[in-house]
This record gives C-alpha cells, sequence and structure tokens, in this order.
C-alpha cells in the first residue's frame, strides 16, 4: 500500500517527509538500519547481522511496497531517513488475516521530536483501512521509552516471553507482548 508524501513539523520546527519505502531508498535504509542497529540493543538484529546488499535490499522494498496488506513508511529529514515504520499481516492464512503486526524504530537524535506519533497515527489508520481488525508487536520490556508510546496508542500487554531477547554478554531480557484492538473489532481484549 503506498502513503502519498507528506510534510511533517517536528517539535523543534524542522520539517520532514512521511512517505512509502520504494525500491530507490535501498542504500538510504542500509545507512539508517546500521546506524539503528548500533544505537539501540532493542531491534532483533546487531549491525553485523544487517548484511543486505543495495539490490537485495532494493528487492525487499519493492515487493514490501507491492504488498496488498502491508505499509512501510519513512521519515527522511535534510534527505537522510531519520525513523521507519511498517505494518503488515501476519500472513496469508484465514485464520490470521485479521491480524497485522508493528514495528517501528526513530533514530536517536529524532527522539521527543513527535516522529513516533506521527507514525503511530498514521500506521494505525491504515491497519484500519486495510481491513485489520487488531495490530499485535513484541517489545522488550526495558524498552520503556517505546512501551510508553504503544500504552498512549492503546496498546495493552497481554503476556510475556521470558528470555526472548539473548544480548552478547549473556544477559537476556523478556519481552511485552502487546495488541490493540481496531474500532472495527469491536472493544478490548
Amino acid at each position: 500500500m503506498l502513503h502519498a508524501p507528506e510534510a511533517f513539523a517536528l517539535r523543534d520546527g524542522r520539517c520532514c517527509t512521511i512517505r512509502s519505502a520504494e525500491g530507490r531508498d535501498a542504500a538510504a535504509m542500509l545507512r539508517y538500519m546500521k546506524i539503528m542497529l548500533g544505537e539501540t540493543p532493542f531491534l532483533l538484529r546487531t549491525p553485523e547481522e544487517f548484511d543486505y546488499t543495495v539490490d537485495e535490499e532494493a528487492a525487499i522494498l519493492e515487493r514490501r511496497r507491492d504488498e496488498p496488506r502491508s505499509v512501510m513508511l519513512l521519515a527522511e529529514l535534510d534527505g537522510e531517513i531519520v525513523a521507519c515504520a511498517d505494518i503488515r499481516s501476519h500472513g496469508a492464512k484465514s485464520r490470521v488475516m485479521h491480524c497485522a503486526e508493528l514495528g517501528i524504530s526513530v533514530r536517536k537524535d529524532c527522539w521527543r521530536l513527535g516522529l513516533g506519533s506521527a507514525l503511530m497515527q498514521r500506521l494505525i489508520a491504515h491497519a484500519e483501512q486495510l481491513g485489520f481488525e487488531q495490530i499485535e508487536l513484541t517489545v522488550e520490556t526495558k524498552n520503556l521509552r517505546a512501551i510508553a508510546l504503544y500504552h498512549r496508542f492503546g496498546f495493552t500487554v497481554y503476556g510475556t516471553r521470558p528470555r526472548g531477547m539473548k544480548y552478547p554478554d549473556g544477559s537476556y531480557d523478556s519481552d511485552y507482548l502487546m495488541v490493540r484492538m481496531l474500532d472495527s473489532a469491536g472493544g478490548q481484549p
């Protein structure tokens, strides 16, 4: 699904663009992901594990753009990707087609500027437009900033996965499993 480019004013007065990701964004996306993976321990991969070529990343972005029940958004500031968010179906099986999974990341130098909220608003609107009944996500229990964002947007914790993330030093963090029912679902879990 496509999201037309739109201007968004950050809390500090700068203006960024929010739009759909496309294959032409591959090199910029690779740079963004290397930065993100180095800034936070809360993503699933390390920078070394994110080893796509530009061509591979372009193919992934094109495939995602063309998925009918998916949207991947980018936020660009001064020609650089500073945030990425996506929502997509759990799969094509009839028993899970009502469920969407959500992911979001914002570069550290753009935290507290309203990007996370702006992207969440747009993803939820797209999920409703695509006919999803609920949005699910997984978040590490130590990622308090993300958890607060999700709670503000109506997500609730419905479970905990013990030791869901193992860090290079051998320590663990548990994951919260969170869900938000959409208006079409008729209530909360």
